[in-house]
């Protein structure tokens, strides 16, 4: 199996933070809150979001998370060099996955049915044709002409990093030489954010709504929601190193468990997640005393936080409290189906420029959260080692490890 090692060599990202890559890394790493309050047509009074960029547009006529898809996945072949020219379309896979489908097309098909005075869908006759959670990675396959598989993982917060697990996974098993992997989210709307507000996950509305989401802090009272996705190119290793590709990091190995007991919480039990991520070095045959950053799901809510962060502390002994960490959440909002592929695109990016983004808004920490979350300010450190964490309603767990390439 090692003439089937996979490596990272493409990275597509937009986020709140900026319209592509390197501007959404140096937005994370300086520390900017993109948190504000956002008017949402069709609810009563403006909401905290974290929404893409101002000025941000794009052409395809299409649903916005097809844009996104299109967008990262052109910017991630870019990053590496091109390398479709180099493989046979038939070994060529997309995985892009989406928490709920194309919701701003559902909305459109929705006034179409129920109040056909309403204006039109702006971007063609039909929106049902853009309301299928599948519809970015079809998309995807037909403008770049991939003949592989193509995949649409659906696995709520946990969505992202499935689905590039699962993008490694083609390669590993010999179906693919190159897959395009990642996920995308927009869902500023209405019907999500109230959905969102009943299940009371959501980050009060404060005076200051650059503050309001604050992963691991004592008050903390919720997430934002926010809009961006992420496409990684993965390679077969022996194959981008004979096309000379960029190596971004190695990819080292993942696990998947369950913890369906409830809808939106956590069960008090941490076994599961212990499970998680004593199964994950296993696959990437590491201890823990060889990591060295772990980015963490870090949702701001009540449940999450403290969850996580024992589990971490259970799985991985003594060497836990030594492991710095951070979430993201708090400058970016939660990208829901999004977040799992940018916060590891983030990661192949702290591997790259040895530097680990922060977590911002935690003067005070939670006691029961008590590990290295890399408060306020960037910190330059030695990274060889990360791991990624990423946690879904309805019990959706992941867990991923990479390494600088070696």
């Amino acid at each position: 199996m090692s003439e089937r090692r996979v490596v990272i060599t493409g990275i597509g990202l937009i986020t709140p933070a900026g319209p592509d890559r390197e501007s959404s890394w140096q937005g994370l790493c300086r520390g900017d809150s993109t948190t504000r309050l956002v008017s949402i047509p069709g609810l009563p009074a403006p909401v905290c979001g974290a929404p893409l960029p101002a000025g941000l547009f794009f052409h395809a006529p299409l649903e916005p998370l097809v844009d996104l898809a299109l967008a990262t996945s052109a910017e991630a072949l870019a990053h590496a060099n091109h390398p479709l020219t180099a493989y046979d379309p038939s070994r060529v896979g997309c995985v892009i996955g989406t928490s709920k489908g194309g919701c701003h097309a559902l909305s459109a098909a929705w006034q179409q049915t129920h109040r056909p005075d309403a204006s039109a869908w702006p971007h063609g006759p039909d929106p049902w044709t853009c309301c299928d959670p599948q519809v970015a990675a079809r998309t995807v396959s037909q403008h770049w002409n991939l003949q592989g598989p193509c995949l649409a993982p659906v696995a709520a917060c946990a969505t992202g990093l499935l689905s590039i697990a699962r993008g490694a996974d083609l390669i590993t098993l010999g179906r693919c030489d190159a897959v395009l992997a990642g996920s995308v989210d927009a869902s500023l709307l209405p019907a999500i954010h109230a959905s969102f507000r009943r299940l009371g996950v959501l980050a009060p509305v404060a005076s200051d709504p650059t503050h309001a989401c604050r992963p691991f802090h004592k008050d903390r009272g919720g997430f934002v929601i926010g809009e961006g996705g992420a496409v990684l190119m993965l390679e077969r290793a022996d194959l981008a190193r004979a096309r000379q590709a960029p190596i971004l990091a190695d990819w080292r190995g993942a696990s998947l468990a369950a913890d369906a007991g409830h809808l939106t919480r956590l069960s008090p039990d941490p076994e599961p997640l212990i499970h998680l991520l004593r199964d994950t070095l296993r696959q990437a045959e590491m201890s823990p005393a060889e990591l060295d950053y772990i980015n963490y799901h870090g949702t701001a809510t009540r449940g999450n936080d403290p969850l996580e962060s024992q589990a971490v502390e259970l799985a991985l002994g003594t060497a836990a409290r030594s492991i710095p960490g951070s979430s993201l959440k708090g400058t970016i909002g939660h990208l829901l189906g999004g977040a799992g592929s940018v916060e590891l695109a983030a990661t192949v990016l702290a591997l790259r420029d040895q530097t680990i983004p922060p977590t911002l808004h935690l003067d005070q920490p939670d006691p029961a959260c008590r590990l290295d979350y890399t408060p306020h300010h960037a910190r330059p450190s030695s990274l060889q080692t990360a791991l990624k964490l990423s946690l879904g309603f309805g019990g959706h767990l992941v867990c991923a490890v990479i390494s600088r390439p070696v």
